[in-house]
């Protein structure tokens, strides 16, 4: 009994000195953007950029930095946008590898 009491008491200081697991904060999303508001381009990419940067474990891919931008285009950008989409597969095609 002594042996499982030491043992139980062993685990849980060990659990209560390991430090709290890191969480990405939030952030704030980028606007939506359409060609319309070309002045705000760089505010655009720039906010992309924090996320990217503030989340790296999920943006660590290009295809996922493309497709997560992609989701704020509005207006004719979206038709632009759209042979890519339908051209998708699980490997990442070489338009965006560029």
């Amino acid at each position: 009994m002594t042996q499982i009491m030491a043992h139980l008491q062993a685990a849980l200081s060990s659990e209560a000195s390991r430090p709290p697991a890191f969480k990405t904060p939030s952030m704030k999303e980028p606007a939506f953007f359409d060609r319309t508001q070309t002045f705000k381009v760089r505010s655009f990419i720039q906010s992309c950029q924090l996320i990217f940067h503030n989340d790296p474990t999920n943006c660590s891919q290009d295809r996922n930095k493309f497709l997560y931008s992609a989701s704020f285009l509005i207006g004719s950008h979206v038709k632009w946008i759209d042979p890519y989409l339908s051209n998708f597969t699980n490997e990442d095609p070489n338009y965006l590898l560029n």
